[in-house]
């Protein structure tokens, strides 16, 4: 295109005037001509115009794998890195890489030191489970008030089989509860559970130790599988169960955002269905379904699901009275005589008390429900012909005690002693009443124990005190006694016909 101007050269190639300028200066500063630019090779051109480049052997090399390291630490930054290298390098006839190629550098370095490696899980190998960041919410009618929801989320890494449901509460029990939802729900156990280092799972301990909690512990070996927390701060350890969690916080939590649920069993059925269509809908990257691939590949590789369910339980630490029972929950259950004052540690399940002295299991008892102040009393347990260590807390030593306060107070004690076919059964309730008498309360315990002998009543702690109570109030009501009035007769007719305790004294004169 020989005297053409610049312009018409821009226009027939469609290229900017800047690059036919920079070119044209080219071919002038090497003193090309029209003949010598025609012989030119694509090579040829190619070094003519892209612009030469030093040898990376003249530059020093920074220390890569301490900068990548360096860079995890709190406020290290890459510029300070290259101030600490341009300052503290130094080698004859060699140069430092400026800012912006230092960065490509680290840039490259970190890309290939921080690939990931993809892991091959085993079918039926782990279960990955998690609470889900994202909450839900059920009305309460009366108040109107959302009650927040928690989202559990259980996941098989092989086919990516995921269990979902919701808790009103992130504690120990819902925890294993939503564990057995979800063995029932895949219809088989994991070798290994595997969850991150939260409170219902491990102990407090330190840094570099993982202690599983003993309950969690209890629960797994009951469903023959182990336990495996991640490591702290290691959120790479159960990636799987991560990205359902974040599966399920998009087509469930945020799905259902705008439903309102008036009970957790309604929420729960819309959280199933939307589980349903996720295991169910078609993967992107590979044939089949979660749910296809755990019905051909995985289900038959868990372990069988046990046909009882793991009974969660407490524990307490109670003393043995006097009576050689222990009270749980208001009811009384009976250990050997000899333990009478020691400490015990009580598992208590929704069917059993089982109760342990220094770590041997002492008794065993059926857990009681209903009417309190029950008894479960074994005969082995009794002391012979029950004789009593302590001669106060004794038949003997009670109506001792009752015959002080007064002949009625012995009555009703008699009464009680007789009221359960094992006596010492009757022992709490002996003393709770005739501990009514303290604080100078024995006449009005008196007074109390003669109204439930005229009336033939049942004696209870309970019934004992109130009786007190309305005799108390009774005559805190009545006016100045009348010297001309006998002191049997009413104060006055709104207070009931209430006397004295002198008139019900035996032996008196007039009754």
């Amino acid at each position: 295109m020989e005297g053409c101007s610049q312009s018409e050269v821009c226009a027939a190639l469609h290229c900017s005037k800047r690059d036919v300028s920079k070119l044209a200066k080219l071919v002038k500063d090497n003193g090309i001509d029209a003949e010598a630019l025609a012989e030119l090779t694509e090579d040829d051109l190619r070094q003519l115009v892209l612009p030469k480049t030093e040898s990376e052997d003249n530059y020093i090399k920074p220390d890569l794998d301490y900068i990548g390291r360096e860079l995890k630490k709190t406020g290290v930054t890459r510029k300070l890195l290259w101030y600490e290298y341009i300052n503290t390098t130094e080698q004859a006839g060699m140069e430092h890489y400026q800012y912006s190629q230092f960065c490509k550098l680290i840039e490259k370095h970190l890309n290939i030191t921080g690939a990931t490696m993809t892991l091959k899980h085993k079918p039926g190998r782990c279960l990955f489970v998690d609470w889900a960041g994202d909450t839900m919410a059920v009305r309460d009618k009366v108040t109107g008030k959302d009650l927040k929801v928690y989202i559990f989320v259980s996941c098989l890494p092989y086919s990516g089989y995921t269990y979902a449901e919701g808790f009103f509460d992130i504690t120990q029990r819902s925890w294993l509860s939503a564990h057995e939802r979800a063995f029932e729900y895949m219809d088989g156990v994991s070798y290994i559970i595997v969850p991150d280092q939260c409170a219902t799972a491990t102990d407090r301990a330190p840094i570099y130790v993982t202690v599983v909690n003993s309950t969690y512990l209890s629960f797994a070996e009951h469903y023959n599988t182990a336990v495996v927390p991640t490591r702290r701060k290691a959120p790479t350890d159960k990636a799987a169960v991560e990205g359902s969690v974040g599966i399920v916080e998009k087509w469930v939590c945020a799905a259902l955002r705008n439903e309102t649920f008036f009970s957790l069993d309604d929420l729960n059925e819309a959280v199933w269905e939307k589980l349903e269509w996720i295991n169910n809908r078609p993967f992107t990257n590979r044939d089949g379904s979660r749910s296809s691939v755990f019905e051909a590949e995985e289900k038959e590789e868990l372990k069988a699901l046990v046909p009882e369910r793991f009974e969660q339980f407490t524990w307490k630490k109670p003393v043995v009275s006097h009576d050689y029972h222990v009270q749980i929950d208001y009811m009384r259950y009976s250990l050997d005589y000899r333990l009478i004052k020691e400490t015990v540690d009580a598992k208590i399940t929704d069917s059993r008390i089982d109760l342990y002295h220094k770590g041997k299991l002492v008794a065993s008892h059926k857990r009681l429900y209903g009417r309190k102040g029950q008894f479960s009393t074994l005969k082995e347990h009794m002391p012979p012909n029950h004789r009593h260590f302590d001669s106060s807390w004794s038949p003997e030593g009670f109506t001792k005690w009752a015959s002080r306060i007064g002949p009625n107070a012995l009555i009703v004690i008699e009464g009680v002693l007789k009221s359960r076919p094992i006596v010492e059964q009757t022992f709490v309730s002996c003393a709770n009443i005739l501990g009514l008498a303290k604080k100078g309360k024995s006449e009005l315990l008196e007074a109390a124990c003669a109204k439930i002998a005229h009336d033939s009543a049942y004696a209870s702690y309970t019934r004992v005190k109130n009786i007190m109570a309305a005799i108390s109030k009774a005559n805190d009501c009545m006016p100045e006694e009348d010297e001309s009035k006998p002191a049997d007769e009413d104060a006055f007719d709104g207070i009931g016909r209430t006397r004295g305790s002198d008139y019900y004294r035996r032996g008196e004169e007039g009754q």
